[in-house]
């Protein structure tokens, strides 16, 4: 036994051997190092005794014993949770009788790892195919599609961007005409100057007159007594985006047209004007022709800002760009907040058919809610708010047993997830563990 002994020390793999009754005989020092326990609190110890003292989940041993044949296991084990491949074989006597198991323990963490990241390899280039993003070298933004839609909004950028005319972005809310207006300001020979963005219907009436073309001292009562420089004047051999342009007051109209027409602002209670060389985008979710023929809007700045009319579709017009901006944010929001998030092929079904009513905006914020809030590592269709589930299965509200089915399934899952071994996400659970393992092979899940 001593020369054996000697020989199982130079085994890279761990060996593990217990007699006939399931009592440790022998362990080497590769198993050792492997799992961070010492022989000396293994050997004599009973495999049963050493699971209630938390050691291992299960034994491939005791599992040997009694099946009287050769088995292999995948557990993870060790003070470090390694991956490991363990195969129990039973050693008979003449007579055919077992006389000791011998097992061997394989670490596959590094291959579990390898697969891993070939997954994720594989995964990012199944994405990249038929996706086209779009990166300026000034700006982080990237416009992330694949529909011939956006592919035409996209070349007419290219075309439009490095001209000074002014732009029309018409779409609905949420669709991304800052994104693309932020496109245009790199694209242009003047994506190194002020890019101003302003928001016509966020700033109350009275103060968007001197927030856009700025006051002189004195101009009103509460007026700063040095004067102020307005966002126009900021932005002077620059961009600015006029965003919400359908709310700006009349009066302010007729203002914005003559630094259109002059190419000069003044500020308010002043005389003097200031040449201007600033490239206007403005863009809106309203009918601008609708808006002017009820005289809401004036006709002849409503031609000065329309020299190119740029429409960006709603996503439901674009269905082809929903799978790949799903999984751009969903990489995007795991990689800020660093969790490894998976969405399960039913969920994605659901969310590529939805309407999208607040479109490319809508998607970005579920996508980050769902990282954040929903505590499962796989996100299924019972976390999706519940308007997603009932417009695309309103003949398929699950019965309450299935339901409790599935919360069960999702239950254990998280428990198998967050725990090292079966027998401790069983106490988590407050079950037994052999009503654990019974419920992992009823669900077909895959256990440690």
């Amino acid at each position: 036994m001593d020369k054996l002994e000697k020989i199982l020390e130079f085994s890279t793999d761990g060996i593990y051997v217990v007699n006939k009754e399931g009592k440790t005989l022998l362990v080497n020092s590769a198993y050792e190092e492997m799992t961070g326990f010492q022989r000396e609190e293994l050997v004599g110890q009973h495999m049963s005794e050493l699971m209630e003292k938390g050691y291992f989940d299960q034994s491939v041993s005791l599992l040997v014993l009694d099946a009287k044949k050769r088995i292999s296991i995948l557990q993870k084990i060790g003070q470090q949770q390694k991956d490991v491949i363990v195969t129990g074989n039973p050693v008979f006597n003449e007579s055919g009788e077992i006389q000791m198991v011998v097992t061997s323990v394989r670490d596959i963490t590094q291959l579990n790892r390898m697969t891993k990241e070939l997954t994720k390899a594989k995964s990012f280039s199944e994405m990249s195919q038929n996706r086209y993003t779009f990166m300026t070298d000034g700006s982080d933004e990237q416009v992330i599609f694949q529909s011939v839609r956006m592919k035409e909004v996209i070349q007419k950028v290219e075309q439009v961007a490095s001209f000074p005319t002014s732009i029309l972005l018409l779409g609905p809310s949420g669709s991304g005409k800052e994104v693309i207006a932020d496109l245009l300001h790199q694209l242009s020979d003047r994506k190194d100057k002020p890019f101003i963005k302003v928001n016509c219907g966020a700033i109350p009436e009275p103060l968007l007159e001197s927030e856009l073309f700025g006051h002189v001292e004195g101009a009103f009562t509460g007026a700063r007594r040095e004067g102020k420089i307005g966002l126009l004047e900021l932005a002077d051999k620059g961009t600015v985006l006029l965003d919400e342009i359908g709310e700006l007051p009349l009066p302010l109209q007729v203002k914005l047209l003559r630094v259109l027409q002059e190419k000069q602002v003044q500020r308010v209670g002043g005389t003097k004007t200031k040449q201007l060389d600033i490239r206007i985008i403005s863009a809106t979710n309203q009918n601008l022709k609708e808006l002017v023929r009820v005289g809401k809007f004036r006709e002849d700045l409503f031609y000065r800002l329309q020299v190119v009319e740029l429409n960006v579709p709603p996503l439901r017009e674009r269905p082809e760009d929903i799978h790949v901006l799903l999984q751009h944010f969903f990489a995007h929001f795991c990689k800020l907040y660093n969790v490894e998030k998976h969405i399960s092929q039913d969920t994605l079904h659901i969310l590529e058919n939805y309407h999208w009513p607040g479109n490319v905006r809508e998607l970005r914020n579920l996508v980050e809610s769902m990282i954040v809030s929903v505590p499962s590592l796989t996100i299924e269709p019972v976390d999706l708010p519940p308007h997603f589930r009932i417009q695309n299965h309103p003949e398929s509200i699950l019965p309450l047993k299935q339901r409790v089915k599935l919360f069960e399934k999702r239950l254990i899952e998280d428990a198998l997830q967050r725990k090292p071994s079966i027998r401790k996400a069983a106490a988590t659970l407050g079950v037994d563990h052999s009503t654990l393992v019974k419920k992992i092979k009823k669900f077909h899940m895959h256990n440690h």
